[in-house]
């Protein structure tokens, strides 16, 4: 890392500080417009994945949320943290997201580098892929551009007082996802996945 970077970045608050530990919880979806979602053109691959996560929230409720956030200040030029979130229904994973955060030296910005896969057999559903996000002043909240199911998401996080708890609300033009989540360790422990 070039420099000593300030402590107080609000990057370095939300993934040092506040982030890194494991973190448990629950993810519910729903789509709000079939229409919408039809006129989206996400391809027949996407459009089946959402329809078997709107069955299955629909039969057995909300999926489980692990996360493991590991801090890394001293890679890069600011700092990274890698992030790995396994979402599963009855012990069965139905979806694998590992994320590596490269912090901006601007102590905001975040380009994230991102491995998915949907489904519990890995190599079939999955896919790589790259974006923004930003965390807000203070380090207590985020916005991610998440491309997500052929469509493009805002994912929006919000640290609960006390630093023990995480609120997430993702949105596209045709679905809803929350993400409530508490923290279960300080130190990260075997990956969620």
């Amino acid at each position: 890392m070039t420099g000593v970077p300030p402590i107080d970045a609000p990057s370095h608050v939300y993934y040092f500080q506040v982030g890194t530990g494991t973190w448990h919880g629950s993810f519910a979806f729903r789509v709000t417009s079939w229409s919408r979602l039809r006129a989206g053109r996400i391809g027949l691959r996407n459009t089946v994945l959402v329809a078997v996560m709107q069955l299955t929230q629909w039969v057995t409720g909300k999926s489980q949320l692990a996360s493991t956030i590991v801090a890394k200040p001293s890679e890069g030029a600011f700092g990274e943290a890698d992030n790995t979130v396994r979402l599963s229904k009855f012990g069965v994973t139905q979806y694998l997201l590992r994320e590596s955060y490269v912090l901006d030296p601007d102590g905001t910005g975040v380009t994230v580098h991102a491995k998915e896969q949907f489904g519990p057999v890995p190599g079939i559903l999955s896919r790589s892929f790259t974006y923004p996000a930003e965390i807000h002043e203070g380090g207590l909240s985020s916005t991610y551009h998440m491309p997500l199911l052929g469509d493009q998401w805002t994912a929006t996080y919000h640290v609960a007082p006390g630093h023990d708890g995480l609120a997430g609300h993702l949105v596209c033009g045709w679905a809803i996802a929350t993400e409530e989540v508490r923290r279960v360790a300080t130190s990260p422990g075997p990956a969620a996945g």
